[in-house]
């Protein structure tokens, strides 16, 4: 007897969600690290948070590149490469004794490389899965809540117990040794001699990769999907939710120690964030996705995330942080993995990689603004209800988008000029 051969494409999965969680530990890790180089540097809030600020200004040009890159070139190569600037840019964070060196080595360094961590792993696997591509982005896209579970507890003990600057040596050799996933990629199946799991057996017979454009295969090239209302009705969707997650995300932990929670218990609230958000990824995409309609999904989560912001506002205690923490977790989560298969599905494969590079920019542009202007209201007025009353605004916005979304369609003389180059 023969055991049936796992197929390679789960093995992308596993290093997919490795490399997310990786991404996921740089976020959540920033907004434990922020009191403590405020403290050490003599940072306002805002000046601070602009660190974050600059980082994703960074990052919207490495998203970008970084999908462009993992359309073109072998995907170990780009990541091992960009994971190696990430952990060499935190390492000499440890080191920086003047405000200009956080800039260069985590804003600059860390952004330039982090780009790869996300998007090469959403890319990959909606090539290796026709069936199931949903469930699996869900899946990898859980990098993002484990690490919001264990990032914040572990930089706080990591500070608490050796200080600020060893803290960033150790998380850059985690890192360092994550990264060494990356040599599991794979661009496409037929690397492997494989099909994309699902294709139907009628398309056994194609044997160029997916993303050879000369097939006219009907995919959207790059600038064709970026120049269509479902584009930039999706971008900005993104760019409202994720702007409301990271404001909360950057503040919450100077939030609630702000109100005398001592730092330890004060983590555990985005580490809360991080199991409602694996409770959601389950539920949400493998579940709900299959009854309700994905802009439906949409619409639901983003009322619900900014509604639960409110417990924020109205209970000042530890088991409200600890319950908005389940609920804001659990609605986010439905959102993230929804908006990549919305692309594979309205403008194809061939060039997933770049269009949603250009895609992430909404979250840079979102990280860019949000946690800086957060900051800087709180400096002004002392407190955050402002802040959080921008975040619940903004996934109504977000919410109220879904009713404009629908799928694009090409001019005719678009689709006529496709028909006439196929073989």
């Amino acid at each position: 007897m023969f055991r049936k051969k796992i197929f390679y494409g789960w093995y992308i999965v596993g290093a997919a969600l490795v490399l997310i969680i990786m991404d996921g530990l740089l976020l959540y890790s920033f907004g434990v690290f922020l009191p403590y180089l405020n403290e050490e540097f003599g940072f306002s809030l805002a000046m601070g948070s602009s660190i974050f600020s600059f980082r994703s200004l960074v990052l919207a040009f490495s998203l970008t590149l970084a999908g462009r890159l993992v359309d073109k070139y072998d995907p170990r190569v780009v990541v091992f490469s960009g994971g190696v600037i990430t952990a060499l840019g935190v390492l000499l964070s440890g080191l920086a004794t003047e405000a200009w060196q956080l800039y260069l080595f985590y804003g600059f360094m860390v952004g330039l490389g982090d780009g790869v961590l996300y998007i090469t792993g959403v890319a990959l696997v909606s090539r290796w899965f026709i069936k199931k591509r949903t469930l699996v982005i869900g899946i990898i896209t859980t990098g993002i809540p484990l690490s919001g579970l264990i990032a914040n507890p572990l930089t706080a003990w990591l500070i608490s117990s050796f200080g600020v600057r060893n803290a960033f040596f150790a998380l850059a050799g985690i890192i360092m040794i994550a990264i060494l996933s990356a040599f599991v990629l794979r661009g496409y199946p037929e690397e492997k001699n494989l099909k994309p799991y699902g294709e139907d057996d009628s398309n056994s017979n194609k044997k160029e990769p997916l993303n050879n454009r000369s097939q006219g295969n009907g995919d959207w090239k790059a600038l064709e999907a970026i120049g269509t209302t479902t584009f930039w009705l999706l971008y900005a969707m993104y760019f409202f939710g994720f702007t409301t997650f990271l404001i909360v995300v950057i503040h919450l932990f100077n939030f609630a120690t702000d109100l005398g929670i001592l730092p330890i218990v004060a983590s555990g609230a985005p580490a809360a964030i991080g199991v409602g958000s694996l409770v959601g990824r389950v539920m949400l995409t493998a579940i709900v996705t299959k009854i309700l309609e994905s802009r439906k999904v949409l619409l639901y989560c983003f009322l619900l995330q900014g509604s639960s912001i409110f417990l924020l506002i109205g209970i000042e205690q530890t088991w409200a942080f600890y319950l908005f923490g389940l609920l804001f977790g659990f609605f986010y989560s439905g959102t993230v993995p929804i908006f990549p298969a919305l692309l594979a599905r309205y403008f194809g494969l061939s060039a997933l990689g770049t269009i949603y590079g250009f895609f992430g920019s909404s979250y840079s542009l979102a990280a860019i603004g949000g946690p800086l202007i957060a900051g800087y209201i709180h400096d002004i007025t002392g407190s955050y209800l402002y802040p959080f009353l921008i975040s619940i605004l903004f996934c109504y916005i977000a919410a109220s988008l879904t009713f404009l979304v629908k799928a694009p369609k090409r001019k005719q003389k678009e689709v006529h000029d496709i028909a006439t180059i196929s073989p």
